[in-house]
């Protein structure tokens, strides 16, 4: 009997594309992936290996959607900011709700995109079925508003579940399901580290995408100083997270907003690099792994 090795893909939108460099490692590794447990862009990433387990289909999907009339009907390339010197959902929020958008039908809207175009840019990244049938084992999370409770989604239809945890809060309308209001799984989950865990893994990798670098405040305003917050809690949350891991990666995305998909060779290569970087440890931790399972057996 081997140890099952789990992947813990964190949130981080287009930064989240650095996961596709990291199973291109792993899968040229060898590496064996038991489990997988995702959040917003790593639970589309992590979906999409789930069900193909091969780097080449799931890059080959990607690209092909990128370069589509589906890609550009999402409207992402009216939200990139001019500058990413604060990579904050909630300043971008405010940014784009101030520009682009009236006040007073930002009021009675719950989301900026609809939720439509997300759900059919997933139905052509993913295909048709539950999450108990993926050929790995696979979850994704998502944030009870009502409770702030995470939820763990393992079996049910896999694109409804998948939209539910990219479900960008204030970009995107959260989702009443069972009698819950669901949204991104990031609020709560950035890394599933935990999750993957409850899932059966005995080693855990987990891979974190939130932005290295924030930008120091020069004379903020009131929004500046909210959206700051906001953005060094989820950096400490996802820090903590993924501290919890047994293998630890962070590929280097510096200056980079979620909406920025169209840089993914830039992402994917990070999530080479940072990989490539670790594989000597993960190597190591397996191999322990494995003889330390052997030796409790025989005693």
């Amino acid at each position: 009997m081997k140890k099952k090795v789990g992947l813990a893909l964190g949130g981080g939108g287009a930064r989240g594309l650095a996961h596709v460099g990291v199973l291109k490692v792993l899968s040229e590794e060898q590496i064996p992936i038991d489990f997988i447990a995702g959040t917003s862009m790593g639970s589309i990433i992590g979906a999409m290996y789930a069900q193909n387990p091969d780097p080449a289909i799931l890059i080959d999907r990607l690209e092909s959607f990128l370069f589509s009339h589906d890609y550009d009907s999402l409207g992402l390339k009216y939200i990139v900011p001019k500058t990413n010197s604060n990579p904050s959902f909630l300043s971008q929020l405010v940014q784009v709700v101030s520009q682009r958008i009236v006040v007073n039908i930002a009021q009675s809207r719950q989301g900026v995109i609809k939720t439509e175009r997300l759900s059919e840019a997933v139905s052509k990244l993913l295909d048709k079925g539950n999450i108990e049938d993926t050929r790995i084992p696979f979850a994704c999370t998502a944030t009870d508003l009502n409770t702030g409770q995470t939820v763990l989604f393992r079996e049910g239809d896999i694109q409804r579940a998948v939209t539910i945890s990219s479900s960008i809060p204030g970009f995107l309308s959260p989702h009443k399901w069972q009698g819950m209001l669901l949204t991104d799984g990031g609020v709560t989950a950035p890394v599933p580290v935990k999750e993957a865990r409850q899932m059966g893994a005995d080693i855990v990798i987990g891979v974190g995408v939130e932005a290295n670098h924030i930008e120091p405040l020069e004379d903020p305003h009131v929004i500046e100083i909210i959206s700051r917050v906001d953005l060094v809690r989820g950096k400490i949350l996802s820090k903590n997270q993924l501290s919890a891991a047994d293998i630890r990666l962070h590929p280097q995305i510096n200056e980079a907003h979620w909406s920025e998909l169209l840089r993914y060779k830039e992402f994917v290569n990070a999530g080479i690099i940072e990989t490539q970087k670790k594989l000597p440890e993960i190597h190591d931790l397996i191999k322990k792994k494995k003889s330390l399972f052997r030796r409790k057996n025989i005693l």
